[in-house]
């Protein structure tokens, strides 16, 4: 499944990018943009990003302005959530280092019910629309005044998922217990920093404002519906038209 995802995302890419040439002349901007995600679940009881994963993609601007432009994405993202805790383990971090009696009572007490480990790996399909604005325009510090910064919404949609807890796959009884909702919508926002003519390093938080399945007793509120994605991404923008012209033939 996930390979033949990979296979629509990249030909999906080409013809983005090759669309993207024929409108170079009326001074579209794209490029290819890949990195690493971490993340989390809302309800996951791990309280942090925790499953890492990576994300890869094309992109395609137009300018607003002299400092400012619009951007529509086609990616694939991966999200989820991993939770491992041994509460012996995390016990033995707050020991000294000779406090062997201790070390001895925790070596040999049974396990903890607290013990977790539990992994939610998803797949999606996203389309991202942002707003980007080079922080010239309003401050002049140096290395500040060259970050550009985001703003915008992404549509998703689920194309794959794995759970499993305790080591056993329970992928196909929490799809019937906690149904997927096949799309979702997210909040974004970004920074940019340039290395180069032809890179920019990329950090941006992504919010679900969806909830991509309800919660396993079915409670809800109006302020939280069921489950949400949370992700921090880290990667590199490469760019592959801009100004007016292909960087690669330069």
């Amino acid at each position: 499944m996930v390979y033949g995802v990979l296979s629509v995302v990249c030909f999906c890419c080409v013809i983005f990018l090759s669309h993207t040439t024929e409108l170079a002349a009326q001074r579209f901007e794209g490029g290819l943009n890949t990195g690493v995600t971490a993340t989390e679940v809302s309800g996951d009881k791990a309280g942090g990003p925790d499953k890492l994963g990576w994300y890869a993609g094309a992109f395609v601007n137009y300018p607003t302005g002299l400092h400012s432009r619009l951007q529509l994405e086609i990616m694939y993202i991966q999200k989820g959530s991993r939770v491992f805790k041994d509460p012996v383990v995390e016990n033995l971090r707050h020991l000294q280092a000779g406090d062997l009696a201790v070390f001895a009572r925790l070596r040999d007490m049974p396990p903890d019910n607290d013990y977790r480990d539990y992994r939610l790996q998803l797949h999606y399909l996203e389309v991202p629309v942002l707003f980007q604005l080079d922080l010239v325009s309003v401050i002049s510090l140096p290395y500040a005044n060259r970050l550009t910064t985001e703003i915008g919404l992404s549509a998703s949609r689920i194309v794959g998922h794995y759970e499993e807890e305790m080591g056993k796959d329970i992928t196909s009884i929490t799809a019937e217990l906690k149904p997927f909702r096949k799309a979702e919508l997210n909040v974004l926002i970004g920074l940019y920093y340039p290395i180069g003519d032809s890179f920019s390093f990329h950090l941006r938080f992504s919010q679900g404002v969806t909830p991509f399945r309800p919660h396993l007793g079915g409670a809800k509120t109006w302020y939280n519906k069921g489950q949400y994605n949370t992700a921090w991404s880290f990667g590199l923008s490469w760019y592959l038209l801009t100004d007016n012209r292909l960087l690669i033939s330069r």
